[in-house]
């Protein structure tokens, strides 16, 4: 049954011609306030009429901004969709931005969000993030809605920060490698400016000193959490004499898979090789990659359990220190590592 122009007229207490007169943007003497009631009215009746119900018994949600800087990754896609599952339990709706890592993009959709009157905002710093551009930030902090910064952190942005142990992640993976013999262990990490690659590496440089294995800066590749990164890693690092490899993330892992391919190498038979996040991106790979699971569902139900506490906040209470959460990653065995062989 199509909503006649006399139905919304009724509804909004007005004539069919006023309603007539707005729905086609014509031009009237009509009050903006009258013009926005029909126009409400209208999407309300189309609303409750396609879909069956009542548009007032529907309960009205709150709403919470994500800015993601990749989808693409399976890492932050996953991590996405588990705090808007989070989210809707606790009565939210999150309205998520994807800007890359283009800081420019990201300030926009910051912004954009705001003027939305999202309650609170969960951010993903992007990679491109550094000391010079991170003022706008902490402006943002101070004139809107609480934020929560997740996975990553900002340079001197104080506000609360969700993430994984990255240092005791990239430590644990690295001491795994060792455990089954490797000694020239190369690593594919993340820009040094990002806060995750930076504590991985911390990590891996960890283990191996407790073991007695010296640095090789030659044995470790900087590049960009993808897979091309993990491609140009392996060509290096299998230069430098590298039996086994620690990649930063599960992208750069199946960039290392890929160069092995196309070069005629075996994993784990030639090459071990060890991924980060425990993505759905493992078990797809030829040789199931075992990788090290970050605990993101953690990482996810903390952020929304954070921020509703923040808001449930009144005036009188006593206003909440920040704090930092950090949740201990784990390793998930698969086939790709394999205990090296001695000469």
């Amino acid at each position: 049954m199509r909503v006649k122009v006399k139905d919304i007229a009724k509804a909004a207490g007005v004539s069919p011609s006023t309603v007539s007169l707005v729905l086609n943007n014509r031009p009237s003497r009509i009050t903006e306030e009258t013009k926005e009631n029909i126009l409400r009215i209208a999407r309300e009746m189309r609303f409750q009429l396609e879909m069956g119900s009542d548009f007032a018994e529907i309960k009205k949600a709150g709403v919470l901004g994500m800015v993601v800087p990749d989808r693409g990754n399976p890492f932050f896609s996953h991590l996405a969709g588990e705090v808007s599952r989070c989210a809707y339990e606790q009565g939210y709706i999150v309205h998520q931005c994807t800007t890359g890592d283009d800081v420019q993009h990201f300030y926009s959709a910051l912004g954009s969000l705001i003027t939305r009157n999202v309650d609170a905002l969960i951010v993903i710093p992007p990679r491109t993030m550094n000391k010079e551009n991170v003022k706008a930030l902490k402006s943002f902090q101070k004139s809107g809605p609480p934020i929560v910064l997740l996975d990553r952190a900002a340079y001197s942005v104080f506000c609360d920060f969700v993430t994984a142990d990255n240092k005791y992640g990239g430590r644990i993976a690295t001491e795994y490698l060792i455990s089954h013999g490797h000694t020239k262990i190369g690593c594919i990490i993340g820009e040094e400016n990002i806060y995750t690659a930076r504590k991985r590496l911390n990590g891996y440089c960890e283990a191996l000193s407790a073991a007695g294995i010296s640095y090789n800066n030659e044995l470790v590749h900087y590049g960009h959490y993808d897979i091309e990164s993990g491609r140009k890693g392996a060509e290096l690092l299998l230069a430098q004499g590298a039996t086994a490899i620690m990649a930063g993330n599960d992208l750069m892992a199946y960039g290392v898979y890929l160069y092995a391919e196309e070069h005629g190498l075996s994993i784990p038979a030639d090459l071990s090789v060890i991924g980060y996040d425990n993505t759905a991106l493992c078990d797809l790979m030829k040789v199931p990659l075992t990788s090290v699971d970050q605990n993101s569902d953690m990482m996810a139900s903390k952020v929304i359990e954070v921020l509703t506490e923040r808001l449930a906040q009144t005036e009188i209470d006593e206003p909440m220190p920040y704090r930092n959460y950090y949740f201990t990653p784990s390793i998930v065995e698969r086939k790709s590592v394999k205990d090296k062989q001695i000469n």
